[in-house]
C-alpha cells in the first residue's frame, strides 16, 4: 500500500487535524442535508426530497388521473422520483466533495 505523501513526521500531524476537521464537517453536513429541500414539479406531479434524498411529499393533480391511463401517471411518477433522488445524491456529492479534496490522499 502506498502512503500518502508527507505521510510520517510533521505532515502526518497536518494529516490528521485535516482528517479530523472534514469529519467534523461531514456530521454537520449529514444534519445540513436533512433540513434542505429539493423540490420536483412535473406539471401536474410535485415531489419533494431532503438533501439526503427521502421522499418528503408526492403531490398528485386529481385532473391526470385516468383509470383508462394508469401507465402514463406511473411514468410521470417513476421520473418524478428518479429526477429527484438524482439532485438530491448531485448535492450531496457536490458537498462532500468540498470537504474531501482537503485531506492528502482522500481527494475525489
Amino acid at each position: 500500500m502506498k502512503l500518502p505523501k508527507n505521510f510520517g513526521g510533521q505532515g502526518f500531524g497536518d494529516m490528521l487535524k485535516q482528517a479530523q476537521a472534514a469529519m467534523a464537517r461531514a456530521q454537520t453536513l449529514e444534519q445540513e442535508l436533512e433540513l434542505e429541500r429539493v423540490e420536483i414539479d412535473k406539471g401536474p406531479v410535485k415531489a419533494v426530497f431532503t438533501g439526503t434524498a427521502k421522499l418528503v411529499s408526492l403531490k398528485i393533480d386529481p385532473a391526470i388521473v385516468d383509470p383508462e391511463d394508469v401507465e402514463a401517471l406511473e411514468d410521470l411518477l417513476v421520473t418524478a422520483v428518479r429526477e429527484g433522488f438524482e439532485k438530491a445524491t448531485e448535492i450531496r456529492e457536490g458537498r462532500v466533495k468540498e470537504i474531501m479534496p482537503n485531506v492528502p490522499g482522500f481527494g475525489m
